[in-house]
């Protein structure tokens, strides 16, 4: 696996929020449309003012994206695994 560190802000981000949680279902990053496969983990870094919250998301294009929530609608790509 590859990481490549990316810190960069989403332009849009598709959440469903069911049952008190965060469940992200597609991104726009770049002139490109990611949909999320599968969750993979999330997180919750509760260190900062606002908590901020940590995705791991499988995408239709064979990736691995790690995305923040950081609130205030906020959600930035940190990094990105690939084979």
């Amino acid at each position: 696996m590859h990481e490549e560190q990316i810190s960069e802000s989403l332009q849009k981000v598709y959440v469903l929020f069911e049952k008190g949680k965060i469940r992200p279902r597609a991104l726009l990053w770049g002139a490109r449309r990611y949909k999320v496969v599968q969750i993979n983990s999330s997180w919750i870094d509760r260190s900062h003012n606002l908590p901020r919250h940590g995705f791991s998301l499988s995408v239709d294009s064979g990736e691995i994206f790690q995305v923040l929530y950081e609130g205030n609608a906020t959600w930035k790509l940190e990094y990105i695994l690939t084979d």
